[in-house]
């Protein structure tokens, strides 16, 4: 190597090439290719080190012009002719650039050419002296490339020396710690490790720098510049020079404080999930495709009496009775089938007996969307389903004991009104004919006045007490039914309260049952005092139809109305005709808005 750099120097420095111990000294160089060229750029000499480096053997190179050896694009550009102008022009022109062996493979190259001149300054040709570089450029270009890559890579990345103190970072890692280069250059690895992580750092850094470990993973906590802290991850490594002798360590950090966060989160969700669903009063559960449990919670087990190890791995089949274990398996197939979440009342035996559930089960989804799974929570509604029984059969004893209330009220009407018609309405029908037999005999004008006042007297009281029949039970609506009492009624009505009432039955309800016909009227009767009282009504329609087996009475006011949903619990007499509704068997409806009027509807079977 150190002839071939004499030789390399000799010849930039014009030795002459026609030196016969120069000559041979040049033959024999294989680092460097020397070759000389004419005036034109033609080859003229060729040594050993060209043949290696450019491919060519002298027979097939000679005579011919050196552009051969420049890429395609350059030739095409003259290059080969513009650098042997400026070797004339200034002597000596060194440069690097790509160049092309025989094979057309390219190869890095260090050119010399110099100017070669006779004694009198004329221009005898060039001597070209040319070294493969390659080797050297790729290198260049692996330092070039680390380099790039230690500055734009976005994980930050950091070099310390062996004791600890930075000597280089690229610009994530000073953004994550917030100081810059010049700042950076003052700290050590502890000045950036939190106080509770310093002991486990530098221990670790010691057995890095001592060779006992190679590199090593870990994760601690920083402080930025403005104290904030962060955690992060690390990945540091021995980085030793071509000796072997340790140079840096070198670490690459990520900062993972969100993503410590989230897991810090997910754990807590994970244990606040795993406390609610083993404290919950509901039994939980998972299952796979399969109908296989991969999870139940404690409810689930102390419902059925069963153990963790029991149940999971298991399916309905193996736990339960045939008919139930079909019952599941098919709500299960719904879920899976259609992706959507189902709710419905299931019985199952468990631990104490029959248990009434409200069963949710949904669908378990992976990360494509795809169902791998069935959810469920059963809720036990056994206690609720037994008032809701309970309550069942008191409301039907409630109905019960009203129907027999109203059917003893009107059992006690009629007995008032026969005793009233028998004996009071008898006796003083008789009264009034023995005044009258008595007042043909007096001659005492004053004694027959009395007498005529008396008879005035009986004559009204037994008005008074037809009224009172009537109104306790009309002796039309058992003689001709319900339309005729409703007619004669609404006439009553109209001339005692000034309002018009207009009765439509057209023969409806006459086929009617007694105590039926008697709900209705009463209904009807309470709706029209209703509106005498609240409604300032000037007309009201009574209608009774006949349809689907049934029979509606309608009681409709043109009043002010109300808005059902202010009304007073139990105004206006509407439990009472409710009641009545309901003891025959039928229902009541009540529509009313201000300012529109009111509609009362009762409807009874046939």
């Amino acid at each position: 190597m150190e002839r071939d750099a004499r030789i390399a120097e000799e010849v930039a420095a014009g030795a002459h090439p026609e030196d016969e111990q120069f000559r041979v000294l040049v033959d024999s160089v294989t680092d460097y290719a020397i070759f000389l060229i004419d005036t034109t750029g033609r080859v003229v000499s060729w040594n050993a080190g060209a043949e290696r480096i450019k491919g060519y053997g002298a027979a097939e190179i000679l005579g011919r012009h050196f552009s051969v050896f420049y890429p395609i694009e350059e030739r095409a550009a003259g290059l080969a002719d513009s650098v042997l102008q400026r070797a004339q022009r200034e002597g000596r022109y060194q440069h690097e650039a790509w160049r092309v062996r025989k094979d057309g493979t390219r190869f890095w190259a260090d050119v010399t050419i110099t100017a070669l001149r006779g004694p009198m300054g004329e221009l005898k040709g060039f001597a070209k002296v040319t070294r493969d570089m390659s080797a050297r450029q790729r290198e260049r270009e692996n330092e070039l490339m680390l380099a790039a890559m230690f500055e734009r890579t976005p994980a930050g990345i950091a070099m310390a020396d062996v004791t600890g103190r930075f000597v280089r970072a690229n610009p994530v890692f000073l953004r994550m710690v917030g100081y810059s280069a010049e700042e950076l250059a003052h700290k050590t690895i502890g000045d950036l490790t939190h106080p509770q992580d310093a002991e486990d750092t530098w221990r670790l850094f010691d057995d890095l720098v001592q060779g006992r470990r190679n590199q090593a993973d870990y994760e601690n906590r920083y402080l930025r510049k403005n104290g904030q802290v962060i955690w992060v991850r690390n990945s540091v490594a021995r980085l030793p020079d071509a000796d072997g002798r340790l140079r840096y360590i070198i670490g690459m950090v990520e900062d993972i404080t969100e993503r410590r966060r989230a897991h810090e989160a997910l754990r807590e969700s994970e244990a606040r999930l795993q406390a609610f669903t083993q404290h919950s009063p509901a039994a939980m559960f998972l299952k796979d495709r399969e109908g296989r449990y991969r999870f139940v919670n404690e409810q689930f087990l102390q419902r059925f009496d069963l153990r963790r190890d029991q149940v999971v791995g298991h399916s309905d089949d193996q736990l339960f009775n045939l008919q139930q274990a079909r019952t599941l398996s098919a709500r299960d197939a719904e879920v899976l089938a259609r992706g959507v979440p189902i709710q419905f009342e299931d019985a199952a035996q468990s631990v104490g007996g029959e248990r009434f559930n409200v069963v949710s089960k949904f669908p378990v989804f992976d990360s494509t969307g795809a169902v791998v799974g069935v959810g469920g929570v059963a809720t036990d509604i056994t206690e609720q389903k037994h008032a809701e029984a309970a309550l069942r059969t008191a409301a039907d004893n409630l109905q019960a004991l009203t129907r027999r209330l109203v059917e003893a009220e009107e059992v006690e009407r009629r007995r008032i009104a026969r005793e009233l018609h028998d004996r009071v309405g008898q006796n003083l029908s008789a009264l009034n004919i023995n005044l009258d037999i008595v007042l043909g005999s007096l001659k005492d004008p004053a004694l027959k006045r009395r007498l005529e006042d008396s008879l005035k007297l009986v004559d009204g009281t037994l008005q008074s007490i037809e009224n009172v029949m009537a109104d306790l039970r009309p002796a039309l609506l058992d003689e001709y039914g319900l339309g005729a009492a409703l007619a004669w009624y609404g006439e009553e009505y109209s001339q005692r309260t000034g309002i018009h009432v207009s009765v439509d039955a057209h023969e409806a309800g006459s086929a009617l049952r007694p105590e039926a016909a008697v709900a209705l009227f009463r209904i009807a009767q309470e709706a029209l005092n209703n509106a005498a009282k609240h409604s300032s009504a000037r007309r009201i329609r009574v209608l009774l139809e006949e349809k689907d087996g049934e029979l509606m009475l309608s009681a409709i006011d043109d009043g002010c109305g109300f808005d059902p949903a202010q009304a007073p619990r139990g105004r206006w007499g509407m439990t009472t005709m409710r009641e009545r509704a309901q003891a025959a068997g039928g229902r009541l409806a009540v529509d009313s808005d201000l300012g529109k009027g009111t509609t009362v509807r009762a409807t009874v079977p046939l």
